[in-house]
């Protein structure tokens, strides 16, 4: 009997505690358990929190001593259509009238902009000569192809050789020939050979000094054509100039003009130079300028104490600059030939001054 009542008592307790478990869960809610205190936390997937129904325990329920469950309200819960607050990630919708923004293409993706994009520059290699500007300059005009690089053998000749107490007299012939007479009889009466630099022009209005020239075995070189200034001609004008001078010149002493010639003015730059260099020419400058062709003319006590006046080492290895156009120079010429001479100085002409 004792046990009959003891499993009714029994079977009724059990009633009882399943009752209330049963009234405690509610159905479908995903539940998490705390770890300390064993109370159920409602899960929500916006991450905002809501409110829980507080369960009531029986008067069973209290009898087992099952802890009630507080309530858990911490803020008004959202109704179900409510956009999501500013604080979330979530895209603020595009309204249907506006056009779609482009989308940027994130730096790592590599994607192409839906922009047109810029043409790519490649950078020139090193040691690419960077683009010709068309803006002028100051710099020499290049040289053409065609034309051959200055020959060493060919530079330009400012003074001869020293130490053999030697002088060149160098006459110039491009406009005048009023000295002529004077300066030619006073050579042919002393036996000194000089070089001429004549024009192509001169010489054809004076053929007869020419041939005076070459009879009397004087050194001919080549001064132009027209006597122009070579800076500011092209290479095929240089090259007439010389060309057609040195094949007039060649008739009355049988020899090219090769390779002496002395720029007009002495004008010359670097184009000038190598044009003048590719035909086989030297230029051939001076190392004093009698001054007779510059400025108001010269008296002859002028030329000749602007010759004679120097030391003996600075005349040595000269090149002086006279012209066939000077009457002052064909006066003081013959006091000028005697000065040197009794000086012992030995005048030459320009190739055997360089030799």
């Amino acid at each position: 009997m004792k046990k009959l009542h003891f499993l009714a008592s029994f079977t009724i307790i059990l009633c009882l505690l399943l009752s209330a478990c049963s009234d405690s869960a509610t159905p479908g809610t995903n539940s998490a358990a705390n770890a300390n205190s064993g109370e159920l936390v409602p899960f929500n997937p916006t991450g905002q929190t809501t409110t829980t129904a507080t369960v009531v325990p029986t008067a069973n329920q209290a009898a087992t001593s099952t802890p009630a469950i507080a309530a858990i309200a911490t803020s008004t819960p959202l109704p179900t259509n409510t956009a999501v607050p500013p604080t979330t990630e979530a895209p603020t919708p595009v309204p249907p009238t506006a056009e779609p923004s482009p989308t940027a293409v994130p730096p790592t993706t590599g994607a192409l902009l839906t922009a047109t994009p810029r043409p790519t520059v490649k950078a020139a290699p090193t040691g690419t000569p960077a683009p010709k500007t068309t803006a002028p300059t100051k710099a020499p005009t290049k040289v053409p192809a065609t034309a051959a690089p200055a020959n060493p053998a060919l530079s330009e000749i400012v003074r001869g050789r020293t130490g053999r107490k030697q002088v060149a007299i160098t006459l110039d012939a491009g406009a005048d020939a009023v000295a002529f007479p004077k300066m030619i009889a006073a050579l042919n009466k002393t036996g000194i050979k000089v070089t001429f630099f004549l024009t192509g022009t001169w010489a054809q209005q004076n053929p007869s000094y020419v041939q005076q020239i070459a009879a009397s075995g004087m050194e001919i070189a080549n001064h132009s054509w027209s006597h122009a200034d070579f800076t500011k001609l092209s290479e095929e004008e240089i090259k007439d100039e010389l060309n057609r001078t040195d094949a007039l010149l060649a008739r009355y002493s049988g020899e090219t003009t090769k390779p002496l010639m002395r720029f007009p003015y002495g004008a010359r730059n670097s184009k000038s130079v190598q044009v003048v260099n590719s035909l086989g020419y030297r230029s051939i400058y001076w190392t004093i300028d009698s001054l007779d062709s510059v400025g108001q003319p010269k008296s002859a006590q002028f030329l000749i104490d602007r010759i004679t006046k120097q030391t003996d080492a600075q005349l040595d290895g000269q090149i002086i600059l006279m012209h066939l156009g000077s009457a002052g120079s064909g006066e003081a010429f013959p006091a000028i030939l005697q000065n040197l001479t009794s000086r012992g100085f030995k005048v030459v002409t320009v190739s055997q001054l360089i030799r």
